[in-house]
């Protein structure tokens, strides 16, 4: 009784009209290593709560989750505050809906693209490289951002538009997640944006009897920082002992994209390429020393890098239904870079560069370019295919499933597929609200890659686990 009240009272608070939708989740999970059955400790969202007000043409959505991470043995040694969660709003946007279009503001997650997952053109919501592996907006980071969604006939038009730049959130190397990044660059190498940081494109959607055809541009600041220049300090005209600030900054990226899905009888086809063009803006770097400015006044060398790229990356998805009633699905990844030019950086016998740990004879700005937007599995490689094969038992109350992402590059001394993350799960419907899963993850690298233990699914090897979930749903 108290709490229909509570809520009967939030609803006239908010509205007319006493309608107010409650759903989510709570999950308890464990992921262990294969290895030695360890415990891998990295950050998952525990219980997720999203609601959805209306009244007339308004309505108010909201999501929030509490991730969870273990404390370790020596955490209470450093801190006294015994919080284990971290409370995240994901989303909290007001919509207004009319006739023909829907308007959109507030902190919300944009999906863009015809392929399932995997889209070069889904550049208008941040990914969250800690649920990398999951599906749809799971992955994603809410925008601060206005949104506008308009139907004439068979054309839809998106629009969003942010005054905000957003990052990806990625790993630190401080836990036990197994994608890392090469460089993990300090705050104050940050060289800020020197203008509004502003975002946003066109979407649209043309549908037809046999699927549809899409056309977008987006234009942003990319959400990975890159290598923007090189500082040589010194005190006075002395240079006996330089101090060399490494800067990194974000690149301005337009992406024009074309995407379609053809149906058939026999099979769903679909498919983006995206056309990326990224410059970086900073033609000056010079700024005052961060590393003891009394002693290191004078700015001697300053090196911007003012890299200019063209790259495309395209993502191909295929499904259909196999003998057995086995759902089949296969993606196809590819990245390149069309091309590159940049500035020199000052690498010689005089001025190295102490502050990173790379031979400087391969200093080549080439070398650290990687895209800072388009999607995800370009941090991984630049040729890969997912591979998903699922069945249905027990009147769809069972669901066993496997998964495979093989990367297709071609590597100097490694034959047959260097590298692959396979997943074998089992879901089962305890009751309408309640599933089980269980799921086995095996990742295999290649000993012979040039790259060595800084190949990236060499660093996923410690990932190879076991997953145990029990998820309430209400």
């Amino acid at each position: 009784m108290k709490k229909s009240v509570f809520l009967l009272l939030i609803s006239l608070s908010l509205g007319d009209e006493p309608a107010i939708l409650f759903s989510g989740y709570v999950d308890f999970a464990h992921i262990s290593r294969l290895s030695d059955y360890s415990l891998i400790d990295i950050p998952y969202r525990m219980g997720s709560l999203e609601f959805e007000h209306g009244s007339g043409n308004l309505s108010l959505n909201g999501n929030f989750v509490l991730e969870y991470q273990v404390r370790g043995d020596s955490y209470f040694l450093g801190s006294k505050d015994p919080q284990e969660f971290r409370l995240d709003m994901r989303e909290l946007y007001t919509t207004y809906s009319g006739n023909n279009f829907e308007f959109r503001i507030g902190k919300q997650i944009h999906s863009w693209g015809s392929v399932d997952e995997n889209s070069p053109l889904d550049n208008a919501s941040a990914f969250d490289y800690y649920y990398i592996f999951f599906l749809g907006t799971e992955r994603k980071m809410a925008t601060m951002s206005a949104a506008l969604d308009y139907y004439y006939g068979n054309l839809k038009t998106s629009v969003v538009l942010s005054p905000l730049h957003h990052t990806n959130r990625i790993p630190l190397g401080d836990d036990d997640f197994p994608i890392t990044l090469p460089v993990y660059p300090q705050e104050d190498q940050i060289f800020p944006i020197n203008k509004l940081p502003f975002e946003g494109g066109i979407y649209t959607t043309l549908s037809h009897g046999k699927g549809d055809i899409s056309f977008s541009y987006y234009s942003t600041y990319d959400r990975i920082f890159n290598l923007t220049g090189v500082n040589v300090y010194g005190h006075g005209s002395d240079l006996s002992f330089p101090y060399i600030d490494i800067l990194f900054g974000y690149r301005k990226t337009n992406v024009m994209g074309v995407g379609g899905i053809f149906l058939s009888d026999w099979f769903v086809l679909r498919g983006d390429i995206g056309y990326f063009s990224t410059r970086d803006l900073n033609s000056s770097t010079s700024r005052e020393s961060t590393n003891n400015p009394a002693w290191y006044d004078s700015l001697h060398f300053s090196y911007p890098l003012q890299e200019q790229a063209d790259f495309y990356e395209t993502t191909i998805q295929i499904e259909t239904e196999l003998p057995l009633k086995i759902n089949f699905v296969a993606q196809y990844f590819q990245y390149d870079t069309l091309s590159y030019a940049s500035g020199s950086l000052p690498v010689d016998q005089e001025i190295s560069i102490p502050n990173l740990n790379i031979d400087p004879e391969e200093m080549t700005p080439s070398y650290f370019f990687t895209p800072g937007v388009g999607a995800p599995l370009a941090v991984i490689t630049n040729r890969a295919a997912i591979l998903i094969l699922d069945r249905m038992f027990m009147n769809e109350q069972l669901k066993l499933s496997a998964m495979s992402m093989l990367d297709l590059e071609t590597y100097v001394g490694v034959t047959g597929i260097p590298g692959s993350l396979t997943e074998f799960k089992i879901e089962y419907n305890v009751t309408q609200d309640l599933l089980g899963l269980i799921a086995l993850t095996k990742v295999t690298g290649s000993d012979t890659h040039p790259d060595g233990e800084n190949y990236q699914f060499n660093k996923m090897g410690d990932f190879s686990h076991v997953r145990f979930e029990i998820k309430y749903f209400f």
